[in-house]
């Protein structure tokens, strides 16, 4: 019986007294290994930090051709709309016609199906234009139909339906 009191009595002692302090040195071990390799790594990247914001002030210094910036979205797809105008008044080409597409556009983004007549010369220049000027659009769907030719037997402008879209970005009006 008294064999069973001490080994109680020293149990009762490791769980009260010694385990919880040879928890908590176990804890604040892996706490400060835990820190060390945080300070390491910090230290790692420390050294690069001029890089890195190098590269976030060239990212901020491209963001405009990233998306278009306009007070609201609609002013967004009217500055996209404008843009193709003048792409066809530029290229000499007929834009039958321009229709808004917000409706499945995602969100932060603008959306506009185009249809045109152009020649195959045309419809190049116009892609890489509007690939590589202004703000970034993305073609969504492009259809060609060279009906026309077939019909006529020789060559003629060939009917265009492309989607495009692009983000757009708020800003404030410029009201004076």
């Amino acid at each position: 019986m008294a064999i069973g009191v001490l080994v109680l009595a020293i149990g009762l002692i490791w769980l009260v007294l010694i385990g919880p302090l040879v928890a908590g040195f176990s804890d604040r071990a892996a706490e400060r290994d835990q820190l060390r390799a945080t300070l390491q790594r910090n230290a790692r990247l420390m050294p690069a930090l001029p890089v890195w914001r190098a590269a976030a002030e060239a990212q901020r210094a491209t963001s405009p051709r990233f998306s278009i910036a306009a007070p609201s979205e609609q002013l967004a797809v009217e500055a996209l709309k404008a843009r193709v105008t003048k792409l066809a008044a530029d290229e000499g080409f007929a834009v039958t016609g321009i229709e808004d597409l917000q409706a499945d556009a995602a969100p932060g983004s603008i959306r506009v199906r185009v249809d045109m007549a152009v020649s195959l010369t045309q419809l190049d220049d116009v892609i890489r234009r509007l690939e590589s000027e202004g703000s970034y659009v993305v073609f969504d769907y492009l259809s060609i139909t060279a009906d026309r030719s077939a019909a006529a037997g020789r060559l003629a402008p060939i009917d265009v339906r492309m989607e495009l879209s692009s983000d757009w970005r708020p800003v404030g009006s410029r009201s004076s």
